[in-house]
């Protein structure tokens, strides 16, 4: 007698039976993604702005004559009340000014770069005249785990902080030195440890972004 072989029994069922599986599936975590995008977006939205208020917190406390802590922990009412994203052509980039009592204090701008791997992107606090840094923060890069992924880190950003960055539309010359050096000159900054190259990068983005700008505003006063 003949076996008579089932469609069930086929080669083409399990094929058929893992690919409708996954296709379930892939409907199931489409639905759940699209169900929490607003959520994600809302939650990156905020920590974009809490890290814009932290640049300038310090700035703007003392202005008001309170606690930088109390500013960040006011969150959004204090992102509100004292910061707001200017037009897209006032700088050629994304750009937010700071002000109290309608006084314009400090910018923030959104820049970018290239590392070691890939692009970077940061957001820098600076004075009115583009001339100091108040404040950096890298939030976007490509970076090495461990190494030039450590341009993150606080103790790498916190150094740039009061530094001179400009000479009226000229870019200031930094020198790197070691990670571990305790004392550094005004023109110094830490590198991190093997990798040298990441660190240089995010000194020549903030340079070149900013003389950038200092030059079109310049140009523009003409």
């Amino acid at each position: 007698m003949e076996n008579k072989t089932s469609f069930f029994d086929k080669p083409v069922w399990p094929v058929l039976f893992v690919l409708i599986l996954s296709l379930i599936f892939v409907g199931i975590l489409a639905v759940m993604y699209r169900a929490s995008e607003p959520r994600i977006e809302r939650q990156q939205r905020e920590v974009y702005e809490k890290t814009i208020l932290s640049l300038v917190a310090d700035s703007l406390a003392s202005r008001i004559g309170g606690e930088a802590a109390a500013l960040q922990t006011d969150y959004p009412n204090s992102f509100k009340q004292y910061i707001s994203l200017m037009d897209e052509d006032s700088f050629a980039r994304k750009a937010y000014e700071v002000r109290f009592n309608d006084e314009l204090i400090a910018y923030v701008f959104d820049v970018g770069g290239k590392g070691l791997w890939g692009t970077m992107r940061a957001l820098v606090a600076t004075s009115l005249d583009l001339q100091t840094l108040l404040g950096l923060n890298v939030y976007s890069q490509s970076e090495t785990p461990g190494l030039g992924g450590r341009i993150e880190e606080d103790w790498f950003t916190s150094q740039f902080k009061g530094k001179p960055i400009l000479e009226k539309t000229s870019p200031i010359v930094f020198v790197m030195v070691p990670e571990g050096q305790e004392k550094i000159e005004p023109k110094e900054l830490r590198q991190i440890t093997g990798a040298t190259i990441t660190s240089r990068a995010v000194v020549d983005m903030v340079r070149d972004e900013l003389a950038e700008i200092a030059k079109s505003r310049s140009q523009e006063a003409k």
